[in-house]
């Protein structure tokens, strides 16, 4: 390879070196104006002569122009065209470009963070400008993206205040693997590192949150200049095996030239619940000291409990950033404080970011230096639980219907008990089952995190036509998690003198990339440009855990002294010391190297070529013949508008195609498991099967689109069609008995996703003071499990587990990714539920495919009118499709608190279907022997299965700019914005894009999760 690159390059400095009489060689940069961004592909014309050239793709150019003085006109999409006088002295010139409001989305910022003109772009992108992001806020930026961006499923999670969110490009593919996507800030790849929630997870009951992290929640949005969203293989491919699943890039602010510009911005906003659970109010206990609502019928109403419950939430951001600079150096330093509050009581977020960013300029512009430094400390207490245990809506919601629940709120701890320590007030011992404000009070979790990002690159100009930038990342985050058990906690839970959880993890992500960009000359129509780079990514993650492991075991030892949480104060465990209790978690390293090249091709500006390339080694696959793998991609675009000669109506028609392969490796150390030392220095022998030829996950993918601007640019559109089939997955099999292992691994599998992504913006309106322009999204997703295992007689894959012989979420062959499994009542060939001999629906054996929550099709709808200085926007967005299980309704009705029950009551039955055994036709049913069969956690599930589709009003603002005359405030703008605001359609008992994990499983499965909120709020923005 050395050689191949060694004579490129001769041939390179050969042709560059040709020169013509009579005329000199003019050098320089195009630069974006303020930011001092390279700008490729711009064309520097010499007026009145067909004399040009084309910057590379740092902005470089060179240009041979007549003795004498010239004009050069310097143009380039999305910027406002300059012309530049040059005298006979002048041989170098650096030339800034504006920004062109009305045509600036076409420039895009491309993997590694080129940027590239959208008509050379062969595969579908969409960016979203950093205005978007703080239009109407939230405490994750994740969030303010959704319903924005055609082939993206994004699902909040529904722990609360600070919480991640889940998204998935164009459909899950990865059995086992990760789904979500890489995120990239300026170029470099950085951790897909969690949120400080920590919390065990456990069983069904015992999940208190599930929330895997995205990895830019906690980022502040105020310095986000754009995002780009790359969806398919063919985008991604350069970044390799963590860019399986798509990128997100981000771009961030710099300082700028000029003058120093100050700009604050202040939100205050509250939240309040959207939709709450029915109940019932007609009918009591059933009996004293009863947990049930079987009751007979109430001679008043019963109160509203979660009003006793709930309350407003709250969010106050601050933040403030300085931007300033000359030519050689430019200033960016931002600060943020987020405190917000949710609406359980006791759910908080306090967020502080630090940014300090510097970009000089040496050696006559030949190198350019950039450092980032992001810090940002956070603490979340009591993010709300979800499932069973450690979660008081379950507690809340099922307390009976007619009792006052509120000396339970004011009095939430009962007498001493014989410990020293106060007992628990609450009427009922039942494990799914504590006092609301005691799991507050006394069953509290504290999560903070401590992160630091600090980013370089310093890159050199050799030539017009060359350069080397060597760049490099460290992500280190740190999280700890606390939550204390105090005496008097249900003994299922916790020992009788309370337990301490802890846990103490501490994430590293070190990342570093060399590239050599190239671009010679132009030549017969033709150019050509390109890098190649080598790149390594270098993941480490330690820490311990006191008590119970991170799988949620509440059994292990509690404290010697009550209610005293420190680690020293743990019951020793068996065979050791209280200092054995400190169990270490795995430590994770692992470790990717690459090389890659990308080469781009174009002939006279009206077809693009690129091919890409890259070979990873993972130390995941050590121990295999497999740990080197290659991948390549090639796509192809034709400006059609500028190749043939089309109505005038058609301003420009592109069409595009590619074809990429990409690798995803697999979980580390699970080629060669080995046996490891256990508690108390015991041997713990291996019980997993090596597998020496496992291979990575490799996803071919197809994409074919257009792009079109008619109507003098009035109305914008874009069509995508994609198939990607994911092969070589990664699954857990069980071997042979005579094995003695109890789980390995296989390569097997094929999934399959198929969809189409539109996109379509109108400018209704362009007039002087008043402008509209409507915008829709919207996308398909067509998911199919090929294959699991044929090979070896294999056809379903348990992503996860069962839980309480309830539901569980299977990859089966013929099914689709999130494919929910659960029990169903037995009918007969004419559909009538089968009724036993002793009056109650009979089941079918086994688990039956009872639903999958992924919508089928989603759509968005966004609006931006301005009339002079007032600017109102609103987004309209739906999912479509799909079903989602509530388990919470299911024990709802169990338990005789919901609306359903008490509507039966009123009836005097429910109606069903139904043969008994003797062939007679039942169409009736007592309502509590109804729903206590079908109802609860472990009841017929396929009966609590609801629409999924979903549309709302997903966000508004009206914002207006006052007009000011004064030298020292630039600009004021005041807006009211509101999110979640009104649902149009929504047929689940909750809202089905809640999400209880970021990770493959638990998808549209509602257990006790936190109910939506909706968000009401006031910004101000002000620049000096």
């Amino acid at each position: 390879m050395s050689k191949v690159l060694t004579a490129l390059l001769v041939f390179l400095f050969a042709y560059s070196a040709q020169a013509q009489e009579g005329t000199r060689k003019i050098t320089g940069k195009v630069q974006e104006d303020g930011s001092n961004s390279p700008l490729p592909a711009a064309t520097i014309q010499v007026k009145n002569k067909k004399i040009a050239a084309i910057t590379n793709p740092n902005g470089q150019f060179t240009v041979t122009v007549p003795e004498g003085t010239v004009v050069l006109e310097v143009s380039s999409v999305g910027y406002v065209t300059k012309e530049v006088t040059v005298d006979g002295s002048m041989e170098f010139l650096t030339i800034s470009l504006a920004l062109d409001s009305k045509t600036l989305s076409n420039v895009v910022v491309t993997a590694l963070g080129v940027r590239k003109t959208e008509k050379s772009v062969t595969y579908s992108t969409q960016q979203v400008s950093g205005g978007e992001l703080t239009r109407v806020r939230t405490d994750n930026l994740m969030d303010a993206l959704d319903g924005k961006v055609a082939g993206v499923t994004i699902s909040p999670s529904s722990s609360g205040v600070g919480g991640s969110a889940k998204v998935i490009l164009r459909g899950s593919r990865s059995a086992a693997g990760g789904n979500q996507p890489l995120y990239v800030i300026d170029g470099i790849p950085i951790s897909n590192a969690s949120n400080s929630n920590m919390q065990p997870n456990s069983t069904y009951g015992g999940a208190t949150n599930v929330d895997g992290g995205d990895g830019i929640s906690n980022l502040n949005p105020d310095d986000i200049e754009s995002i780009t969203i790359l969806k398919g293989a063919s985008a991604s491919a350069l970044y390799g095996s963590q860019a399986a699943n798509g990128v997100i890039v981000i771009t961030t602010k710099k300082g700028r030239v000029g003058h120093t510009q100050i700009q604050f911005s202040s939100l205050a906003s509250m939240d309040n619940i959207a939709y709450k659970p029915k109940f019932q109010d007609g009918y009591g206990q059933t009996s004293a000291g009863a947990t049930t609502s079987w009751g007979s019928k109430l001679s008043s109403g019963a109160s509203d409990n979660l009003k006793d419950f709930f309350q407003t939430g709250d969010n106050f951001t601050n933040s403030i950033s300085l931007s300033g600079g000359s030519d050689l150096a430019q200033t960016y330093f931002s600060y943020a404080n987020t405190t917000a509050r949710g609406v359980e009581p006791g759910n908080k977020l306090t967020r502080n970011n630090f940014n300090f960013r510097e970009t000089g300029h040496f050696l006559n512009n030949r190198l350019t230096v950039d450092a980032n430094i992001s810090y940002i400390t956070q603490e979340i207490n009591n993010t709300p639980g979800m499932g069973l245990y450690f979660n008081p809506l379950t507690g809340l919601y099922l307390f009976p219907r007619g009792v006052d629940i509120t000396p339970y709120k004011n009095n939430y701890e009962g007498a001493v008990g014989s410990n020293g320590a106060p007992t628990q007030n609450w009427p009922f011992n039942e494990d799914v089952q504590q006092n609301p404000w005691w799991i507050i009070h006394r069953n509290p979790n504290d999560g903070k995190r401590n992160r630091i990002l600090i980013n370089a690159s310093a890159k050199y100009d050799f030539a017009p036509w060359l350069n080397v930038q060597v760049r490099g990342n460290v992500d280190r985050a740190n999280d700890t998690y606390e939550q204390d058990l105090y005496a008097g906690t249900i003994g299922v839970l916790s020992q009788p003198n309370g337990q301490f959880l802890y846990t103490n993890q501490t994430l590293t992500s070190k990342y570093g990339d060399v590239l050599v960009n190239f671009s010679p000359a132009a030549f017969s129509g033709f150019k050509l440009d390109g890098l190649v780079g080598s790149s390594i990514t270098d993941v480490n993650t330690i820490g311990s855990t006191l008590g119970p492991d991170i799988n949620g075991n509440y059994t292990a030892p509690g404290l010697f002294i009550p209610n005293i949480f420190t680690g020293q104060n743990l019951v020793a465990a068996n065979g050791g010391t209280a200092g054995s209790n400190d169990l270490a978690l795995p430590n994770n390293h692992n470790q990717i190297q690459s090389i890659f090249a990308n080469v781009n091709l174009s002939y006279k500006e009206w077809a693009y070529l690129t091919l890409t390339g890259r070979n990873d080694w993972s130390s995941n696959l050590a121990f295999t013949p497999n740990e080197s793998y290659f991948y390549p991609s090639v796509g192809l675009s034709v400006i059609l508008s500028q190749l043939l000669k089309l109505p005038s109506a058609i301003n420009y028609l592109k069409v595009r195609g590619t074809y990429a392969q990409v690798g995803n490796t697999v979980p580390n150390y699970v080629t060669n498991p080995l046996a490891h030392f256990g508690t108390a220095g015991a041997v713990v022998l291996n019980s997993v099967a090596p597998f020496p030829t496992l291979k990575p996950e490799k996803t071919k993918s197809t994409e074919l689109g257009a792009d079109f601007r008619l109507l003098d640019n009035r109305l914008t559109a874009s069509f995508t069609w994609y198939k990607s089939n994911t092969l070589n997955q990664f699954i857990q099999v069980t071997p042979s008995a005579t094995t003695t292992f109890s789980k390995g691994y296989v390569n097997a599998g094929n999934i399959q996703n198929e969809g189409i992504e539109f996109m379509l913006g109108y400018d209704v309106v362009r007039a002087s003071h008043f402008t509209w322009n409507t915008a829709f999204n919207g996308s398909t997703n067509q998911n199919k499990v090929i294959d699991v295992d044929a090979k070896d007689g294999i056809n379903q894959f348990i992503i996860t587990p069962n839980f309480n012989n309830s539901y569980e979420s299977i990859l089966s062959k013929g099914g689709s990714y999130g494919d929910i499994y659960g029990v169903t009542l037995q009918k007969n060939a004419q559909g009538q539920i089968m009724i036993g001999s002793g009056g109650l629906p009979l089941t079918n054996n086994g688990f039956n495919l009872i639903g999958n929550p992924n919508p089928k099709f989603q759509l968005g709808w966004s609006n931006t009118l301005t009339y002079k200085n007032l600017t109102f926007s609103f987004l309209i967005d739906g999912k479509f499709g799909g079903n989602v299980l509530s388990m919470t309704q299911a024990m709802l009705d169990q338990y005789g608190v919901s609306e359903v029950t008490g509507q039966a009551r009123d009836a005097g039955a429910v109606k069903i279907n139904g043969v008994g055994p003797n062939g007679i036709a039942v169409t009736t049913i007592n309502p509590q022997t109804w729903y206590t069969t079908i109802g609860g956690r472990a009841g017929i599930t396929g009966e609590y299965m609801y629409s999924a589709t979903v549309v709302r009003l997903r966000e508004a603002a009206l914002g207006y700019t006052f007009p000011l005359k004064s030298t020292i405030v630039k600009n004021l703008r005041l807006s009211v914005t509101g999110r979640n605001l009104l649902y149009f359609s929504k047929k689940a008992p909750y809202d089905p894009e809640l999400t209880m994990s970021t990770g493959n499983g638990l998808s549209g499965v509602d257990v006790f999760s936190q109910p939506a909120t909706r968000n009401l709020g006031v910004n101000l923005n002000v620049t000096f």
